[in-house]
């Protein structure tokens, strides 16, 4: 995804019993608080950075796990046994301070791992973390809680901020099962820009069921701290969000029977996926299993890129290989059995991809799923560089689908997605959608009629990037574009008189906007467009044809005449691609010797766009300085109505409705 991505921890600090209950922590280093009085203090916490008030997902009769620890505000002088415990007076204390009413967790469906017994080794300031295993009990659309406290054998006070932790516990539906057929879908989205809840507008026309399998939010990161040399989980603010809000934005997909994933980046530093120690490389899986218990995350998609590896490693780092990649592909599947784990990778050298086999487990074996990330490349037997890897669990062609690659249009082959189909890939991946910009149901459907044999519909619900409340957009076909619109040129040119009297062309004059009127021609397939360019004067009487394409919903202006001359008017009127120029039928200096000039070779070449949700479209030509524009014959020559003009429009228009 190669994407440079910078950073905030998203990590545990001290938020008391009482503070705010919709805070993502982020980690500053300050541990004063628990220091103000003279004693030893500490509290409870909460790992991946999760603030009071977390809220854990019981999915049908799956068990839910928080992840806690003791810390203390100083490191201890002696070993200190821990034991924590859910405390039903705890709660009772945090409702009548809040004003809150939560119930109690049924207390027979909550333990904890090891008893909830963890030791503070001498010098240290915090326990490892205990499990808080909440079992399928509970009564669904009911919120419950669950405070922990703890006691020390060393009398260590627990601070009044940090007496309790408190989750909340929400039980739910079970996921729904969103298989379609051997062809799992994932979707990679840039959540700095846009929304996940878009993904779950589009479903199959024939079983309702979800077209995305999955949907990985990109990207949080692997970050080492600089004072203590752990490696760790970083958030920044937009992932943050996420998770804060995953009641709003992760629960409503899985609802849906979409798994929601999280991918994890390198971020310029030594931290890496090859290069985790045996120690370390565990250490992160526990940290990961966290994340993806405590914000009911269904899994986590690694992307090795960014990552500044060292040839002379430090301590908890080994030296860069593949093989160490496998490891911690290993300590995942060993911490996490149930959830899903991918790799994308698209180095020639294969080194951002993990081989190999730990404990007799291969790399492939280890994996749900690995993808290659060079969009709209198909490489078919690429996989075979993955020890155990099978066509099943790989994706040979990854489409992105943002503007830059026009929504995915631009280098889709639909034989390849029938290639890869046809040989039992199982994979097929999408990056970076831009859903305000395009409404991809005719390009989902390209894919899906290859291989789950049905359409993709879309709501018509567009989502903007922090809102959980959908907008009404505009569904693309052919009645969208019927109407009055303004277009708006990205450019123009004009020719000015310079400091030496001499005229020039200037080929930046900005945007300008004029009127269009499009009519139905043949219904469903074609338009009669009045008004266009640059000669409305022209166009206006003689309107141009524009076609309708149900394959990708898009219209579309070729070159053409638009009128015959007759003995009303025995002009020949043509529409062709132009751009600025000059004649050799007047001397130099003379403005005349100015013209805008017809370009027959690019004939073959159309202007063509899509209506986006919000009603708007953007016609794209062929680049640099040329518009289609009105022309006519003269002695041989296409010539331009005339010169009479201040501005010729040019390169691509958008169309706002009016």
């Amino acid at each position: 995804m190669r994407k440079k991505i910078f950073t905030l921890a998203l990590a545990a600090a001290f938020m008391g019993l009482w503070s705010c209950e919709d805070d993502v922590v982020i980690k500053t280093g300050d541990t004063g608080i628990l220091e103000t009085v003279e004693g030893d203090y500490g509290g409870v916490k909460s790992e991946a950075g999760a603030a009071q008030l977390a809220t854990l997902t019981v999915f049908g009769q799956e068990a839910a796990t928080g992840h806690l620890f003791f810390e203390l505000a100083r490191p201890a002088e002696q070993d200190i046994t821990v034991t924590l415990r859910a405390d039903e007076e705890a709660l009772k204390a945090f409702n009548a301070a809040k004003g809150t009413a939560y119930p109690m967790y049924p207390v027979g469906k909550v333990s904890l791992s090891q008893g909830g017994s963890v030791t503070i080794a001498k010098g240290q300031t915090r326990s490892a973390a205990v499990e808080l295993k909440v079992a399928a009990g509970g009564t669904e659309g009911t919120t419950y809680a669950v405070a922990v406290t703890a006691t020390t054998d060393k009398g260590v006070m627990l601070s009044a901020s940090n007496s309790a932790y408190v989750y909340l516990v929400k039980p739910q539906p079970a996921i729904p099962d969103s298989k379609k057929g051997n062809v799992r879908t994932l979707c990679f989205v840039e959540v700095n820009d846009e929304n996940i809840l878009n993904m779950g507008e589009y479903t199959m026309k024939g079983s309702g069921k979800p077209f995305f399998d999955i949907v990985s939010i990109f990207a949080a990161n692997i970050n080492v701290d600089s004072e203590t040399g752990r490696v760790h989980v970083f958030c920044n603010d937009q992932v943050s969000f996420l998770l804060k809000h995953a009641d709003e934005f992760i629960r409503p997909l899985q609802a849906k029977g979409i798994k929601v994933n999280l991918s994890i980046l390198g971020n310029h530093d030594e931290s890496g996926m090859g290069s985790l120690s045996a120690e370390a490389a565990a250490d992160f899986a526990k940290e990961l299993k966290a994340y993806m218990d405590i914000y009911g995350l269904d899994g986590v998609d690694f992307d090795d890129e960014y990552s500044n590896y060292s040839d002379d490693p430090n301590p908890g780092f080994v030296t860069r290989s593949r093989e160490n990649y496998c490891r911690l592909i290993y300590e995942c599947r060993k911490a996490m059995p149930d959830k899903l784990i991918g790799v994308y990778e698209y180095t020639s050298s294969f080194k951002d991809s993990p081989t190999g086999s730990v404990e007799g487990k291969s790399a492939g074996e280890l994996v749900d799923y690995m993808c290659y990330g060079t969009y709209q490349r198909y490489v078919p037997g690429r996989e075979a560089n993955m020890e155990g890897l099978t066509k099943a669990k790989y994706c040979p062609y990854s489409l992105k689908i943002n503007d830059e690659y026009n929504g995915g249009w631009y280098g889709f082959d639909k034989a390849n997605v029938e290639d890869a189909f046809d040989k039992g890939y199982g994979l097929q991946v999408f990056y970076n959608p831009k859903p305000q910009l395009y409404s991809y149901d005719r390009y989902f459907s390209a894919v899906s009629q290859i291989i789950y044999s049905d359409e993709v519909e879309w709501s018509g619900k567009y989502y903007t990037r922090t809102s959980a409340t959908p907008n009404q957009g505009v569904k693309m076909g052919y009645e969208s574009y019927l109407g009055k619109w303004t277009a708006t040129s990205t450019n123009s040119l004009y020719v000015y008189i310079d400091e030496n009297s001499t005229p020039r062309w200037w080929d930046w004059g900005g945007s300008h906007s004029f009127d269009v009127r499009i009519e139905e021609k043949v219904p469903g397939e074609s338009y009669y467009i009045y008004g266009w360019g640059t000669y409305p004067e022209i166009t206006s009487k003689y309107p141009c044809v524009a076609e309708y394409d149900p394959y990708d919903g898009s219209l579309n202006i070729a070159p053409q005449v638009l009128h015959e001359g007759d003995a009303e008017d025995p002009e020949t009127w043509e529409l062709r691609w132009g751009t600025y120029g000059t004649t050799s039928s007047y001397p130099a200096g003379d403005i005349r010797r100015f013209i805008w000039k017809a370009y027959t070779n690019f004939d073959s070449y159309s202007l063509g766009g899509v209506v986006n949700p919000k009603g708007v479209f953007t016609l794209y030509g062929i680049g640099g300085r040329y518009s289609l524009d009105t022309f006519h014959t003269v002695d041989g020559t296409l010539t331009p109505p005339h010169m009479d003009v201040k501005y010729h429009l040019s390169e691509n228009f958008k169309l706002v409705k009016q």
